[in-house]
């Protein structure tokens, strides 16, 4: 395969940072502007993966107006605050650049906005440099799970080889939709049996092993 371009699509919140903090801070944030009850980190987590606004629908149910109001609170927070303690995961960087000396081309594909995806990616050198692209969930006609924006991205830049990796079922099902090879990674926001019923083609522990994961769906 080394004539061939070899492309990696990666999800960002739970697979390349850890921004549930910052997330769960703007959230709490606004809970208080509205004197409601703060969530836990758990509950936060139980709402993140499918971006801002169904973050703020799951957060506050029911009521348009106070979701319209949440939002533009949450939003307001968390661009100022947006990587406060929001870190790459240990050994995250170490293999992308490992990956992209094997010749890969990688990018980011998030549900997050592309704005705020980009923003995140622009914080952290080790991202920035071996990163091609970053598109948001507001990038494309669709989203994650569905299989266009990996279509697009890969229209766009390319793959003979091609695998998504992401902590979420929408990651796995967008990158199945699209026909390509899946990996999962359970150091994300999701449950491992979350993960293990999309029957992704690889499920990764930790950071440390994405590298010798895509290795090794390459020789199948």
């Amino acid at each position: 395969m080394s004539g061939l371009k070899k492309q990696i699509i990666l999800d960002l919140d739970g697979t390349l940072v850890d921004s549930l903090p910052d997330i769960a801070a703007s959230l709490n944030y606004t809970t208080k502007e509205l004197g409601f009850s703060e969530f836990s980190m758990e509950e936060v987590r139980g709402f993140v993966g499918d971006g801002v606004r169904a973050l703020i629908q799951r957060a506050f149910p029911g009521d348009e107006s106070i979701q319209k109001t949440s939002l533009g609170l949450f939003l307001k927070r968390y661009r100022a605050h947006l990587v406060d303690k929001t870190r790459p995961f240990p050994g995250v960087v170490k293999q992308l650049n490992a990956l992209k000396e094997a010749g890969f081309q990688m990018g980011v594909l998030s549900n997050k906005l592309q704005e705020l995806s980009r923003r995140v990616v622009e914080s952290f050198n080790g991202l920035r440099e071996p990163l091609s692209y970053v598109y948001g969930g507001d990038s494309f006609r669709e989203k994650k799970p569905s299989p266009l924006p990996v279509r697009e991205i890969l229209k766009k830049w390319g793959g003979d080889f091609a695998v998504i990796v992401g902590d979420s079922p929408n990651d796995i099902r967008s990158g199945k939709g699209a026909g390509i090879r899946t990996i999962a990674v359970s150091y994300g926001f999701m449950p491992v049996k979350v993960l293990e019923d999309e029957n992704p083609d690889v499920l990764v522990d930790d950071p440390g092993q994405l590298s010798d994961a895509i290795f090794s769906l390459m020789k199948k």
